[in-house]
């Protein structure tokens, strides 16, 4: 995971990074299947489930799975079971789902950093990193980030 600009920038980054290298099938991407919360104990507060839900035609949308209470508090609401383009607000929403977009076509881990996009928040600055996740090993079916507060 060292090779992943920004992965080095919070310990968050990294352990979540080599957790999810380390539980991932040989030449796969890991599973939900593959996540054991009590081992990732320390990062509950900070993480992001997010469900990539497919649509009859065009792109997915992402449904909110599991928030960290870190996250509740920036948020100032609990988002979950909600889809993420209703849970934000603010300019940065189609930034964001186009951001949650790439991950799924590229399978490939992201960093953003920007301001909490909810009615009320924009001021509170964040960095994250997603990470993909797919069942199969291939298809990513969703998605994991791992946040940290600037304030």
């Amino acid at each position: 995971m060292s090779n992943v600009p920004h992965i080095d920038d919070h310990p968050r980054f990294k352990r979540l990074g080599d957790y999810l290298a380390a539980k991932a099938p040989p030449g796969k991407l890991p599973g939900r299947q593959h996540i054991d919360p009590i081992e990732l104990g320390d990062l509950l507060p900070h993480l992001m489930l997010v469900d990539v839900v497919p649509q009859g035609e065009g792109e997915p949308r992402y449904r909110i799975r599991l928030i960290g209470t870190d996250l509740v508090a920036a948020h100032g609401s609990d988002p979950t079971g909600k889809f993420a383009d209703e849970a934000l607000s603010g300019g940065q929403v189609t930034d964001i789902m186009l951001g949650y977009a790439e991950i799924v076509r590229s399978r490939q881990p992201q960093f953003r950093s920007g301001k909490v996009a909810s009615p009320g928040r924009e001021h509170i600055p964040y960095r994250r990193f997603a990470f993909p996740l797919a069942r199969d090993g291939e298809n990513v079916d969703m998605l994991i980030f791992v946040f940290v507060r600037d304030s």
